[in-house]
């Protein structure tokens, strides 16, 4: 079905509506629209927009990388995306609608509180976004070869947590492959960095999974990790890799998380286990605990209502109104480029020729995703 859905948003007449700003960041900004397919069916997707002042060769190559893996990927822990296109300089993403918050958001103000996740819900989403790694990890294309992905960013700011439980992994804008470019970026969130990337050592896919330890660590945790107080004590922290164990951090914590984690959290990165070895740890932890989307739903449910109570005035209508006046006009000028019902090639974009014939076998073909 999400292939089906894919085919129909790239497909001549969709009518893009977009409802309301729901993130903005100093690149991109996010909003909520309505799809309206032919045949008259309507969708709710988000739509990425990267701020026309970001029109750099580098930030241009970013967001291609991250709507080529967007469209090949397709595992129910990682954000689908629809389509992509440059409009007039301007470069806008239709993606899956997760309609939540990142993990960041929940984890920001419990952390300003001392606060920790409680340990069955950690692990699960632990466990959830391995999933993606284990899966990003061994994508191979039709033909079998391996892609050799590195998602690269992996942190809470790019994992989103929706109202119905959904784990959701996105922004694959760093990420090398051998079908994007190489590009000497250090990337990635600061405090989320693995030692070798500090170091200038090799860059794999353990610089994931080491990312995946240090979110866990801190879900239990109730505290930021590598976290100092600049970047520079950040990278030190980081290069220094010493991690204290979360039993002591919270006594909830069982001892055989800090042994799973001292595997996952290894400075050596030839120690760390892979993220599928992670998935069956994490499903050995999870083992008769009764944790799973309802806990995530009602954990953002509650967040995203204190969140909107906090958040009422702060809005800026006025802004917000010029935004949404130029978004509009630019999905005009989107739905207009969708020529026909061919859908969109990944390798159609200009720094991607070496991806052209490269598919990834979806996960689960029956997924709405």
């Amino acid at each position: 079905m999400g292939g089906e859905l894919t085919a129909r948003l790239r497909g001549a007449p969709t009518k893009y509506r977009p409802l309301e700003r729901i993130a903005v960041g100093g690149m991109a900004e996010v909003w909520r629209a309505e799809a309206r397919t032919e045949d008259g069916a309507v969708h709710e997707v988000a739509i990425k927009r990267v701020l026309p002042e970001m029109g750099q060769p580098l930030y241009r190559a970013m967001f291609e990388d991250e709507a080529r893996l967007g469209m090949l990927l397709r595992h129910p822990n990682i954000v689908r995306v629809y389509d992509a296109r440059d409009v007039g300089g301007t470069y806008i993403m239709v993606m899956e609608l997760v309609s939540g918050d990142s993990l960041k958001g929940l984890l920001d103000p419990a952390h300003a509180r001392g606060a920790s996740m409680p340990v069955a819900a950690a692990l699960y989403i632990a466990r959830e976004l391995a999933r993606s790694l284990a899966y990003v990890h061994t994508a191979t294309s039709a033909e079998g070869a391996p892609l050799g992905i590195v998602h690269r960013d992996v942190s809470p700011h790019n994992l989103l947590l929706g109202k119905d439980g959904a784990v959701k992994l996105t922004d694959f804008g760093l990420a090398e492959a051998n079908v994007v470019e190489d590009r000497d970026l250090m990337g990635g969130k600061l405090g989320y960095l693995a030692p070798e990337i500090v170091n200038r050592g090799a860059i794999g896919a353990p610089i994931d999974v080491f990312a995946l330890g240090v979110t866990l660590w801190e879900m239990l945790a109730g505290r930021r990790l590598f976290q100092g107080v600049d970047d520079r004590e950040t990278v030190q922290n980081v290069a220094r890799c010493e991690v204290p164990t979360l039993h002591a951090e919270n006594e909830l914590v069982p001892t055989s998380v800090d042994a799973l984690l001292a595997r996952v959290l290894a400075k050596d990165p030839a120690q760390r286990l892979d993220a599928g070895v992670v998935t069956q740890a994490l499903d050995r932890a999870l083992a008769g605990a009764h944790v799973g989307p309802k806990d995530v739903s009602l954990m953002v449910g509650l967040h995203l209502a204190k969140k909107a109570r906090e958040e009422r005035d702060k809005q800026s209508d006025a802004m917000a109104a010029i935004g949404l006046a130029l978004l509009e006009q630019e999905l005009e000028e989107f739905a207009a480029l969708a020529g026909g019902d061919a859908p969109l090639d990944p390798a159609d974009f200009a720094s991607g020729g070496s991806a052209s014939g490269l598919r990834v076998r979806p996960l689960h073909e029956s997924e709405d995703i």
